[in-house]
This record gives structure tokens, C-alpha cells and sequence, in this order.
């Protein structure tokens, strides 16, 4: 279980860092501000190329080989990031960091859906959280002690090789979840279909496929967006001071990340789709009160509703993937969700700032309201979907305790 955890938590920092640190990288670097945008580009280019082949790539090397190769990759890419003397050099290590991230991201999910319940999903997203919020405080740390920048990236160095080297160790775990390139004629069987059509090639399942590609991408884009512009929304529109617009935009990942890890103390004891229904119903209604406007504690109860709402929804539609996808197909499956979210922070994210240029911050909560609005239809589309693709499956497998089977 540390494993898996400690490779989300190295996201989790990676993500939170490079904002924080990115005035300090330029200044040393003699680049303009705005060269952000190109190392972010680079990063999300190298995880969506990684993450929509992560599924094929791992049934033809096996789940711990590629997991090593990836964490290989990210630990010589953060090398270059911590000694890159130009742009291009950043762009390069920035890439392979997104390789990286691209690959050991779905490949972590899709053996924690496979292999453990609910409850570790959960954890797992709440370490990612653990690890983007502690990203600022260390580089802040760092920078408040007169150390370098490039020692924040040393040390998540020495954090992506250890979780290589934890894969190495319990190699044979991982790679007990290792999907094949074509399921037997067992599992067809097993799954109540003719031996010659497997369930992810019917119709039915390129719907259920679509409905998620689309969830993910919107549920992203809705979740980034609010955060990321929330800010901007409260000084400039709201007319809050700045440190209270900081500590109500602090709260939204707060809360997303407290919810996660209390979901994964409740574990199973709510409904899967109770908790998904209630996720996207309560993130409406958290993006109506911010829109509302009528008291700034209305908007502060309605963007802490949002972050509370919209934590459980990720790592159970994640952990719901084996349900319609079959479990030979997780794997690709999981990829693929991970580039459509990829792809929907950067997508609707940027939208919001075009609408924003263009037309000004008063477009920004409609926007936002409508996107809570297409999640929550998409989710229950989703959940009708994956039901009938379940009913015609046949039962969901039995899944161990997770201390037994998630390394």
C-alpha cells in the first residue's frame, strides 16, 4: 500500500511545486513569466502521449516492469529539471515528467481498481491532495531558508526513486494485475458472452466508454477551473481582501482533500452511487451559491460545498471502471480516463480564462454552474450505463481486504 500511495504523493508535490517555484526558475533561468505555459505544455503533451498507450504498454511488459521504467524516466527527468541551466532543457525534463506521471498515474489506479475497495482509492486521491498542498509550503520552506529551488526537485528525485524501488521489491504483487492482450476463452465465459465477442468491443461498451471520456473531461475541467480562478473571482469581482480570498481558496483544496480521505475510512459503507449521485447534485448547488452572490459567507459556503462535493467523485468513477470495461480492459481504460482528464483541465480551464478576456469576470459562475450541470447529467448517464454493461457482464468479482492485495 505505501507503494501506490507514495507515487501519488510524488505527483501530488511535482504539481504543487511548479507553480510556487516558478518565479524563483525564471529569475534563475532569465525567462519571461509567461514560459510557464510552455513547461506546463510540454508536461500535459508527455502525459496524455503516455497515458492513452499506458493499458497496451502494460499487458506486453507487465504491470512492475512498466511501472519501474516509468519511475526510471521521471527519477533522470527531475535530474534534468533540478540542473536545467535553459528553457529548452526544462522543456525536455518537463516532458519526461509528464511521461512519466502519464504512466505510473493510470497504471497505479487501474491495480488499486483491480485489487483493492474503496476506501484505498480514496486514500490514494488524498494523498495526491497531501502531496499539492505540502508542494508550496516546501519550496516556500526552502526559499525562507536561502536554499536553491533545484533542492525541491533533488528531493522529489530521491521520493520517484524510491517508489521505483519499492516497485522492484514487490514486483510480484504489481504485476498480479497485469492485463492481457486478449482475454481467454475463460473469462468470455465467465462473463456470459459468446467466446468470439468480447465485452468491451459490443456496442453498449463504446457508449459506456464515450459517457466516461466525457465525465472525466468535465469533471476535471469543473474541479481546476473553480480552483484556479476562484481566487481571481473573490479579489477582483467580490472585492475580498487577499488573505481571505487565499484562505477560502486554501479551504476548496482542503476540503477536497479532507473528504477523500475521511471516503476512505468509510470505505463501502455508502453506496457507490448514492455517493457519485450526491457528488455531482452537491456540486450544482455549491456553484449556484457562489454564483448567488447575495453575501460573500454565501460564496464561501458555496465554493467549501463545491470542494466537499466534488472529492469522492474522482477515485470512485476510477474504481467503477472495471464494472463496464471488463476487468481485461481496465487497464487501457483507466489510460484513457486519465488523458480526458488531462486533457478537460487544460480545455475548460482555458476556456473560463477566454471568457473571462473577452466578455469579463461575470462570465466566470455561469460557466462554472454550467459545467456542474453537464457532470451531473453525465453522471447519471454514466451510472445508468455501467449498470446495464454490469447487469450484462454478470457479477462484479470479489475483491480481498486491501491490506492483503495492494502493496
Amino acid at each position: 500500500m505505501g507503494v501506490a500511495l507514495g507515487s501519488f504523493l510524488v505527483i501530488g508535490l511535482y504539481d504543487g511545486v511548479i507553480g510556487t517555484a516558478w518565479p524563483s526558475i525564471r529569475h534563475a533561468l532569465h525567462l519571461p513569466i509567461g514560459e510557464l505555459g510552455l513547461v506546463q505544455l510540454a508536461s500535459t503533451a508527455g502525459f496524455l502521449s503516455s497515458s492513452s498507450v499506458s493499458g497496451r504498454l502494460t499487458a506486453h511488459l507487465g504491470r512492475a516492469r512498466t511501472l519501474i521504467a516509468a519511475t526510471t524516466l521521471g527519477t533522470f527527468a527531475l535530474a534534468l529539471f533540478a540542473l536545467s541551466p535553459n528553457l529548452a532543457l526544462l522543456l525536455v525534463a518537463s516532458l519526461g515528467v509528464g511521461l512519466a506521471a502519464g504512466t505510473v498515474e493510470p497504471g497505479v489506479q487501474s491495480h488499486v481498481a483491480l485489487t483493492a475497495r474503496t476506501r484505498t482509492m480514496n486514500l490514494l486521491h488524498g494523498v495526491y491532495g497531501v502531496g499539492a498542498t505540502l508542494g508550496p509550503v516546501l519550496i516556500t520552506t526552502l526559499l525562507v531558508t536561502h536554499a536553491s529551488w533545484r533542492d525541491a526537485y533533488l528531493l522529489l528525485l530521491v521520493l520517484e526513486a524510491s517508489v521505483g524501488l519499492g516497485v522492484l521489491r514487490r514486483r510480484a504483487v504489481f504485476n498480479t494485475s497485469t492485463p492481457s492482450l486478449r482475454p481467454s476463452r475463460r473469462q468470455l465465459a465467465s462473463l456470459d458472452t459468446p467466446v468470439d465477442a468480447h465485452p468491451s468491443e459490443t456496442p453498449l461498451s463504446r457508449v459506456a466508454l464515450t459517457v466516461a471520456l466525457g465525465l472525466f473531461f468535465v469533471y476535471t475541467g469543473l474541479e481546476v477551473a473553480t480552483g484556479q480562478w476562484a481566487f481571481t473571482l473573490l479579489t477582483t469581482a467580490r472585492h475580498l481582501g487577499t488573505g481571505t480570498a487565499g484562505i477560502l481558496v486554501a479551504g476548496f483544496w482542503a476540503s477536497l482533500t479532507a473528504v477523500r480521505i475521511g471516503g476512505a475510512v468509510l470505505g463501502d459503507r455508502v453506496s457507490q452511487e448514492v455517493v457519485l449521485t450526491s457528488s455531482a447534485a452537491g456540486s450544482v448547488v455549491g456553484e449556484a451559491l457562489l454564483w448567488w452572490n447575495v453575501d460573500p459567507v454565501v460564496a464561501a459556503v458555496g465554493l467549501l460545498l463545491v470542494g466537499a462535493s466534488l472529492a469522492p467523485a474522482f477515485p470512485l468513477m476510477m474504481l467503477r471502471t472495471e464494472r463496464w470495461a471488463g476487468t481485461s480492459r481496465v487497464s487501457s481504460a483507466i489510460g484513457w480516463q486519465s488523458a480526458a482528464a488531462t486533457a478537460g483541465i487544460a480545455a475548460l480551464s482555458g476556456i473560463a480564462g477566454l471568457l473571462i478576456d473577452n466578455f469579463g469576470l461575470g462570465t466566470l459562475c455561469p460557466y462554472l454552474f454550467s459545467l456542474s450541470i453537464a457532470f451531473l447529467a453525465l453522471q447519471l448517464w454514466a451510472l445508468r450505463t455501467q449498470d446495464r454493461r454490469h447487469g450484462l457482464a454478470g457479477a462484479s468479482m470479489e475483491l480481498a481486504p486491501d491490506s492483503d492485495r495492494l502493496p
